[in-house]
């Protein structure tokens, strides 16, 4: 199953290359950019939200899914093709603190991308397909579709990683 795929590589596209961050390396960034612990507790908090909407509505029966046409077109476009439109507006709820501890957050997304893992595996197709989280941009988004839209958020973010460790490798350097 492509849901389940796409779920199991999350962890280790971003815990991966964080293998290598010590020390400072988690809160040293160029000014106006995120730093490697800002970059995980944003993904962190999104996957633990969303998640936590789903665990409140597993039992609804009487969902529709809302979005206006735009939405749906993007939602198309973003899941379909497998690019996210253009970065937007990161939603207050989402927004880093200054000095995340690192091995929260970490803790944070392994327990976020594990509960996703247990719901996939626990609910029944019909259900993981008829339960609705809203997405800003996207409208709402089903349990496979949020998880398509994670898959394709961290591989977004897994490029932000490795240039922010090239540039930490580089400036340790000078």
């Amino acid at each position: 199953m492509k849901v389940t795929r796409q779920l199991e590589r999350i962890e280790p596209m971003i815990l991966g290359p964080l293998a290598e961050a010590v020390g400072d390396d988690w809160h040293y960034a160029p000014d106006g950019k995120w730093s490697l612990a800002q970059i995980l507790s944003h993904l962190a908090i999104g996957i633990d939200i969303v998640a936590s909407v789903f665990d409140r509505r597993a039992g609804r029966t009487d969902m529709k899914r809302r979005a206006t046409p735009k939405q749906q077109l993007l939602r198309q476009l973003a899941l379909g093709v497998g690019k996210l439109p253009s970065p937007q507006k990161v939603p207050r709820a989402a927004y880093p603190e200054e000095h995340p501890d690192p091995e929260l957050i970490s803790a944070q997304f392994r327990i976020g991308v594990e509960r996703f893992a247990s719901m996939v595996e626990r609910w029944p197709q019909e259900r993981q397909e008829n339960i609705f989280v809203g997405h800003p941009v996207l409208g709402d988004l089903n349990l496979p579709e949020w998880i398509r839209f994670f898959y394709l958020h961290c591989r977004y973010y897994e490029h932000k990683i490795n240039v922010r460790l090239r540039w930490l490798r580089r400036s340790a350097r000078q």
